[in-house]
């Protein structure tokens, strides 16, 4: 039995491409450096000295303590988007709401930061996350909970959530926390109660990051070690199977829809409450959700490469940012070329598939071998 043990053991950290979690990595990192490849085929394209380019892109934000404080503080909010993606397709869920509840949250997140419900510089922000977290927990269930009860299309419900959600926010910060200096679209000054501070203020480093790392480390054991987290993972990888075991559908999508929701809020409170000291629904939180949907598939819905790949694309749009202040010849969107080709080589099923049936098919020869 304990031989029995050991040998799973062994096959499961075994560095083979067989082994799936091995295999997963390096199509990773076989990606990221097609993607770099490619890059510096366009820095040739337009800059005078690709190479220095590079090299800025993939060294700028070490060079300065403030830059690679502005990557940490700036990927908060991100991570927390794609650990709430990562929960949803963990489970088959198709919800997209994640945009508009940041949205919303946000407004929630501001009527809070502006009303004195509090002198406390601790209880004040702990009331703006609690607010944001059970707001974005019950709207993100509406579009799982129509789909469960009625058999609606949830990713079409969510979308269209979307749009009336970021309505209603700018409705509700226009007309009742506006204020006309800035032309009446952007909420009122937070009270400085509600403002979260650093921690370590040359890094950038406040509570919402020690947060985002318990939050992560808790979510991961949730899902790999839990019976919710394997009735997660069971209804995503085979809902029919789930369903023949008992597992109610109904409860699960309930359940990971709050779950997101309530991360989506952890999301917006941090972005909120550390970058800015006002809110302005048409720009402040926007695209956050949607960009949690590539950190989700990026991170292979695993909670500890969704923060990891949240980092990435942060560090690198930082590095291209300290480009493109020396060289104004580089587009500003080459990350989002990097970003798009990674994802389209680690979603893509067929990418390196070849060369691991081969690597499957020769293990398994020299097995029967022995």
């Amino acid at each position: 039995m304990t031989e029995n043990k050991f040998s799973k053991l062994s096959k499961n950290y075994k560095l083979s491409i067989s082994n799936p979690k091995f295999f997963d990595a390096v199509k990773m990192l076989i990606s990221i450096l097609i993607a770099l490849a490619i890059t510096f085929v366009i820095l040739c394209l337009v800059s005078s000295n690709p190479v220095n380019a590079l090299v800025t892109i993939l060294t700028g934000p070490l060079t300065k303590t403030r830059y690679i404080g502005a990557v940490i503080e700036s990927f908060i909010p991100y991570a927390f988007a794609g650990l709430a993606a990562g929960v949803l397709f963990s489970a088959g869920a198709f919800n997209l709401g994640a945009e508009g509840i940041y949205i919303l949250s946000g407004a929630v997140v501001t009527a809070i930061a502006i009303s004195p419900v509090s002198t406390s510089p601790i209880l004040h922000p702990i009331l703006c996350f609690l607010g944001a977290m059970a707001f974005g927990g019950i709207m993100m269930i509406l579009p799982s909970f129509l789909k469960a009860k009625f058999g609606t299309n949830e990713m079409v419900v969510s979308l269209m959530l979307n749009s009336i959600y970021a309505g209603v926010a700018a409705y509700v910060v226009r007309t009742f926390l506006g204020t006309l200096k800035r032309g009446g679209n952007s909420s009122k000054d937070y009270l400085a109660t509600a403002k979260i501070g650093y921690l370590y203020e040359p890094l950038r480093i406040s509570a919402c990051f020690i947060l985002l790392i318990a939050v992560t480390v808790i979510l991961y054991l949730v899902m790999k070690k839990s019976r919710l987290g394997y009735q997660i993972r069971l209804a995503g990888s085979n809902p029919r199977f789930a369903e023949y075991s008992g597992i109610s559908a109904f409860k699960l999508a309930i359940s990971t829809a709050a779950i997101a929701g309530i991360l989506s809020g952890m999301g917006a409170a941090s972005a909120l409450l550390t970058q800015t000291s006002f809110y302005t629904p048409s720009q402040s939180l926007v695209g956050i959700g949607f960009s949690g949907m590539l950190l989700s598939m990026l991170g292979r819905n695993n909670p500890i490469g969704i923060i990891i790949a949240a980092f990435m694309i942060k560090y690198l749009e930082q590095g291209t940012a300290i480009l493109y202040f020396v060289d104004k010849s580089v587009p500003s969107e080459i990350v989002a070329i990097v970003e798009g080709i990674v994802i389209m080589l680690i979603s893509s099923q067929h990418f390196l598939r070849k060369f691991r049936e081969r690597q499957l098919l020769k293990e398994g020869l020299e097995e029967h071998v022995e």
